[in-house]
C-alpha cells in the first residue's frame, strides 16, 4: 500500500508494524536480536531541521506505546538543542521513553582525518550526554560521505554508527530522504512481508497533517523560522519594530 507523508499515514505504518509482530529495538541491541532471530524494527529519526516536528512524531509514537531513537545535530544553523526551547523539547521526548543519539556532521570539520573526526564526534557526544544526562551509544552521520557507508566503527568508536554493515546489510534499510522513500516503501518491501528485521530512517520535517510537495514543506519551515526569529528579537529588544509589508 502507498503511504503519504502525513501523521495519519505514519500511524498506519506503525500499526502495520505492530500488528505484524515487530517490536521497536535499540541500536545497541541489534546484533543480539539478529542472533536470536527476533522480528524487530529500528526506528530512527535524524533531526535535520526541526525539533518541533520531531516532538510531534515522538508524541504519536508514545501514544502507540512505541519508542524510537532521535539523533540531534550539535552544529547546525536550524536549531539549538541547548537553548531553553530546544532543551525543553528534547527533555519531553526523553520523558516519553525515547532514546537520544548524536547526528554528527562530518562537513563541519573539512579536511579532517578519520582520527580527528573521531575525536570531534566524541566531543559532541559528550556534550549531549552531559547536558541531557543520558548515554549516547550510537551516532548517525549527517549527509554521510562515501567512506562512511558500510565502514567499521573507527569514525565513531567506542560508539556505534548507523551506517555500519549490520545496520544496513544484515537489517533491511529503508529511508525517506528529500520527501521520497528511497529503496521502496516499507509495507511493500519483501523484508516486511517476510518478517525480516527493519531499519527505518524517518526525517520528521517531511511529515505533516496534510500531504504537500517537499519543496512547499521547506518554504513553510523557512517562513516559520522567520517568525520565530522576529518574536525572539522583539522579546529581547525594545528597539525592534516589525517592518510594514
Amino acid at each position: 500500500m502507498g503511504l503519504c507523508f502525513t501523521y495519519e499515514d505514519y500511524r498506519v505504518l506503525l500499526t502495520a508494524l505492530l500488528e505484524s509482530g515487530y517490536e521497536p529495538a535499540r541500536f545497541e541491541d541489534a546484533q543480539c536480536l539478529l542472533a536470536r532471530g527476533k522480528r524487530f524494527v529500528l526506528l530512527r529519526h535524524d533531526i535535520d531541521f526541526d525539533l518541533t516536528a520531531a516532538l510531534r512524531m515522538a508524541r504519536i509514537e508514545a501514544e502507540m506505546g512505541i519508542f524510537s531513537t532521535f539523533f540531534v545535530l550539535v552544529r547546525t544553523e536550524h536549531y539549538n538543542p541547548f537553548s531553553s526551547d530546544g532543551s525543553r523539547m528534547i527533555n519531553e521526548l526523553l520523558a516519553m521513553g525515547h532514546r537520544l543519539g548524536l547526528h554528527f556532521d562530518c562537513a563541519a570539520y573539512p579536511d579532517a582525518s578519520v582520527e580527528e573526526l573521531n575525536r570531534q564526534c566524541g566531543r559532541e557526544a559528550r556534550m549531549v550526554e552531559e547536558w541531557f544526562g543520558v548515554e549516547v551509544p550510537v551516532v548517525s552521520i549527517h549527509r554521510p560521505p562515501p567512506f562512511v557507508v558500510g565502514s567499521d566503527q573507527s569514525l565513531t568508536a567506542p560508539r556505534l554508527h548507523t551506517y555500519m554493515n549490520h545496520f544496513t546489510k544484515q537489517i533491511h534499510y529503508l529511508a525517506e530522504s528529500r520527501g521520497l522513500w528511497r529503496f521502496g516503501q516499507p509495507l511493500e518491501s519483501h523484508a516486511f512481508q517476510t518478517g525480516q528485521p527493519l531499519h527505518l530512517l524517518i526525517h520528521p520535517i517531511w511529515w505533516r497533517e496534510q500531504a504537500v510537495p517537499p519543496v512547499q514543506t521547506l518554504y513553510d519551515f523557512i517562513d516559520g523560522r522567520t517568525r520565530e526569529v522576529e518574536l525572539s528579537v522583539a522579546s529581547n529588544s525594545t528597539v525592534y519594530r516589525k517592518k510594514e509589508s
